[in-house]
């Protein structure tokens, strides 16, 4: 009896997640930004693919760029997976998710997005925090929350001084 947990092992011996994969996926990224883009000229479908296809063997060449992403996608996919279903759970809580994310929101989905990346590239290309950074991460995580809190009293004693974050996280990602 064959089992499909052996299919996945042939194709993993023949190298299809080393070499085939990573192909089709820089293949079809560049395909789709110069047909969109149409960086080497309108209706020229047949340069797109070619020029595509030699960056997508190009970069199947180049053994830790494809150990990279490799071990960069799979972290990525769970985020996303993990993004897609805190967004069922707001939408089950009555959030308008059609709208998106706007003003705080969107500064925090944001920070955690580039956390998330940072994770996901740092064992590949050698990113490392600081060892006082992996030591004391709790005591910067309070220091971070005093110093909202010290920011909120200090901002709602007036009318003028008042912090308004959502033009704070406005102004990050909107031109004005």
């Amino acid at each position: 009896m064959v089992f499909l947990g052996d299919l996945f092992y042939q194709l993993q011996g023949s190298g299809v997640y080393e070499y085939v994969l990573p192909l089709l996926l820089i293949f079809s990224i560049t395909f789709a930004i110069f047909e969109k883009t149409q960086i080497l000229g309108a209706e020229k479908k047949n340069i797109n693919i070619i020029v595509s296809l030699i960056i997508g063997l190009i970069f199947v060449t180049q053994f830790s760029l494809v150990a990279t992403l490799n071990n960069f996608l799979p972290k990525v996919s769970l985020f996303i997976v993990v993004a897609v279903m805190a967004l069922i759970l707001f939408g089950i809580f009555g959030a308008d998710v059609a709208k998106g994310l706007k003003g705080l929101g969107l500064m925090i989905a944001a920070l955690i997005s580039l956390f998330i990346i940072y994770w996901g590239l740092s064992p590949s290309l050698g990113f490392e925090l600081p060892y006082w950074v992996q030591y004391n991460w709790d005591v910067i995580i309070t220091l971070i929350v005093i110093i909202i809190v010290i920011a909120l009293v200090v901002g709602g004693s007036g009318a003028k001084k008042k912090i308004n974050w959502n033009e704070v996280a406005d102004s990050f990602f909107h031109k004005r």
